[in-house]
């Protein structure tokens, strides 16, 4: 039996599904993929991104047990809901794999800080913060998670045999130039994190702890010391999901 696999580069807006992943009762990106393909398929992602969390490059791979053309594939992937997008669809060798083909992923996280409130049309977007945020601890904050650490305090239920060593190759705060509209506040920001590989939850627990060193909460040597070794007493706070996007990823 021939076996065909088809790399789909695609782009969504989070706010209404359950994270990629499917789910029972639950709309999920891999669920409204698989039917709108409406074959006998399995797939992989790069990205298991989290409910309401958007995504500007993600890659599906899709696994057929029959024969398939790339038009036929085109045609069915049409029929996906405007808040998915496919950006490129290819044929790739039988043995390819998500696990091993990808090499970097960069998230952003975006938010505004110290206003009662923003317009609703935000929402997806970014969160705010109301209280005044001290971003050039932050800056520093975001700084220290590069290189090669220990993100045991950065994970949510973490699996047996989960490695926690993680390097870090990009870490950042700075203005959000790269979104915009009428509607978004004069002010808003960006956290640019990158690297090989995430665990659940890493980067909203990384965004957290950015938020709680900005209202004071943390020191700069207590977010030091949370990656050096496990510390129970460090409280893990998921920044809300809403602020994330999947910005880019690299495969090999």
């Amino acid at each position: 039996m021939n076996s065909k696999r088809f790399l789909i580069k695609l782009q969504y807006l989070g706010i209404r599904f359950h994270g990629v992943q499917k789910q029972p009762e639950h709309p999920s990106i891999q669920a409204r993929v698989e039917k709108a393909l409406g074959l006998k398929v399995k797939t992989r992602f790069s990205s298991r991104t989290d409910a309401m969390v958007s995504a500007l490059e993600n890659y599906c791979l899709a696994m057929f047990d029959e024969e398939v053309e790339q038009k036929d594939l085109e045609e069915s992937l049409s029929k996906l809901p405007p808040d998915i997008r496919v950006l490129e669809i290819k044929e790739v060798p039988e043995h390819f794999t998500m696990l091993a083909h990808t090499k970097e992923k960069e998230y952003h996280y975006y938010f505004a800080f110290n206003e009662e409130s923003l317009h609703p049309f935000c929402a997806p977007f970014m969160t705010l913060i109301r209280e005044e945020l001290n971003l050039e601890v932050m800056e520093k904050g975001a700084e220290l998670f590069c290189g090669i650490h220990s993100f045991i305090n950065y994970v949510h239920k973490p699996k047996p045999g989960t490695v926690f060593e993680r390097e870090i190759l990009k870490s950042e705060i700075v203005e959000n130039t790269e979104l915009a509209a009428n509607f978004f506040p004069k002010n808003s920001y960006c956290f640019k994190v990158k690297g090989q590989g995430f665990m659940r939850g890493q980067v909203r627990l990384m965004m957290g702890a950015l938020f709680r060193l900005g209202m004071g909460e943390i020191t700069l040597s207590e977010l030091e010391k949370s990656l050096r070794e496990q510390d129970p007493h460090f409280v893990k706070w998921a920044a809300p999901a809403s602020g994330l996007v999947l910005h880019q990823t690299k495969l090999e």
